[in-house]
């Protein structure tokens, strides 16, 4: 139907992606009584599949059904599930999504999983654990040894757990979904009587649908420039476990908050004019971070630090603002160069016989060996799994042992009481829009090739962006 309504004689037809997920039931809600079955799920995506050949210019994605079963498995398990997340923590399923390392992922949660001794309970997921409409014996989820009828009274791991919602209800409402029922949305009808609302809280109040409005056209946001305000600013503290595409949101949210006029991009998806100079490391601090505002309305530059300042958390110091050309280059373009604090350690697996903990002298010599050398390589992986050697010496400008006691040290730069042996460097190398970046990771692996020794990097701060024509001012 969408490819008739979309036909345009003479031109391409139009294409279609649809993703089909799988239903996982949840608790606390009416299908907390059933489970997945992955043999289930591939027998519909099979079905679904052939359907789908017999239909042009439409890609059918699935999703993979191991994902289902985990989450099955974790939605509904009880307090032996918490042995089984530490575990899986541990062997390397962190907070990243599914997909972007399935089989990783997939095998630290089974591994998980067979350490805690609940693989029965996994493989019944796998077969399809219990439906309570098929009405034969299973296994009791508790104990693997015991088998018995469900029903819909039957304790569940998360009954003791009050959301508000009666579990008779519940009952009754899956009845309801299984007759296929049609059930209004109490917001613009009567009260389900559900048992979130009660006498305590008022029972829901029915309010009329709003009116459709008419349209009005596609809304096109101002993107008249007429100034641009480049912003100093630091990140620090709990700051810097936020992320770069996280910190860009802040940006947007806090320049909503403060009624400052951003300009907007063009095109389908128009984006606020805010440009950050370089995205910075997760876990890393600064105190030289420079990001672009591109505004509607000329704005006195006090008022506007005044308004940014108050909508940002402490952990986001604004240092100073600056009025530059609308048609300038932006910031992210005449970045040449970064200065950078960095702790290190040598590794905890080294021989402390062979390698005894680093004096001043002996990153001194290292120091003066790297800036003797002319050449130092090192292998880099791109994107694309290529592998290729850089020399990353020549991107290296200055480099030096950092005193402890100095007041140039940045405050974001401490020394862990754990970390004895820790050390600090200072460097300025090249950091270009182009890709020709001297990272904290190549520092220490030039100190690596020169010492034979591997370093761990405890902490990095980012003091200073540095960009071309303030290079050349200082040059002058």
């Amino acid at each position: 139907w969408l490819q008739q309504q979309c036909f345009i004689p003479g031109r391409k037809r139009l294409s279609f992606n649809v993703t089909i997920s799988n239903f996982t039931p949840k608790p606390h809600t009416p299908f907390q009584w059933h489970s997945v079955s992955t043999a289930e799920f591939k027998r519909k995506q099979n079905l679904l599949r052939q359907e789908f050949r017999s239909v042009r210019g439409v890609k059918a994605n699935f999703t993979d059904v191991r994902i289902s079963a985990m989450e099955d498995f974790v939605g509904r398990g009880d307090r032996r599930l918490a042995s089984v997340v530490r575990r899986a923590w541990e062997l390397g399923a962190g907070m990243d999504s599914w997909w972007e390392s399935l089989d990783r992922a997939f095998g630290a949660w089974a591994q998980a999983i067979d350490e805690a001794g609940l693989t029965w309970k996994y493989r019944q997921v796998e077969n399809g654990e219990w439906n309570i409409m098929d009405g034969v014996p299973v296994r009791d989820s508790s104990d693997p040894n015991s088998s018995q009828m469900r029903s819909l009274d039957a304790p569940l791991a998360w009954d003791h757990l009050d959301t508000g919602i009666d579990k008779a209800w519940l009952k009754e409402d899956l009845q309801r979904a299984l007759e296929a029922a049609t059930v209004p949305d109490c917001s613009f009808d009567g009260c389900s009587h559900c048992g979130v609302c009660g006498a305590d809280f008022g029972h829901n109040v029915v309010i009329p649908p709003p009116p459709i409005p008419q349209f009005a056209g596609q809304f096109v946001p101002n993107q008249e420039r007429v100034q641009r305000v480049r912003v100093w600013f630091g990140k620090q503290g709990e700051m810097a476990l936020v992320s770069h595409l996280d910190l860009v949101r802040l940006f947007e949210r806090a320049a909503r908050r403060a009624a400052l006029p951003v300009a907007f991009t063009g095109g389908f998806h128009p984006n606020p004019r805010i440009s950050p100079a370089s995205a910075l490391s997760l876990g890393a601090t600064s105190t030289g971070e420079i990001v672009d505002f591109e505004l509607t309305a000329a704005m006195d530059l006090a008022e506007f630090q005044a308004k940014l300042t108050a909508q940002f958390p402490p952990d986001i110091p604004v240092y100073r603002v600056e009025a530059i050309a609308p048609d300038a280059p932006a910031a992210n373009h005449l970045l040449e160069q970064a200065e950078y604090f960095i702790t290190l350690t040598p590794t905890q697996d080294d021989d402390t016989l062979a390698h005894p903990v680093p004096t001043q002298a002996n990153w001194a010599n290292w120091i003066a060996e790297i800036q003797a050398a002319e050449t130092i390589l090192i292998e880099q992986i791109s994107k694309s799994g290529k592998v290729r050697e850089i020399n990353v010496r020549d991107r290296l400008f200055e480099l030096e042992w950092v005193e402890p006691s100095t007041s140039h040290l940045p405050s974001a730069i401490g020394r862990s009481p754990s970390a004895a042996t820790a050390t600090t460097l200072r460097y300025i190398g090249s950091y270009r829009n182009d890709g020709t970046l001297l990272r904290p990771e190549h520092v220490i692996q030039m100190f690596e090739k020169v010492a034979q020794r591997s370093f761990q990097l405890l902490h990095s701060h980012r003091s200073q962006l540095i960009l071309a024509q303030h290079l050349a001012n200082s040059v002058t």
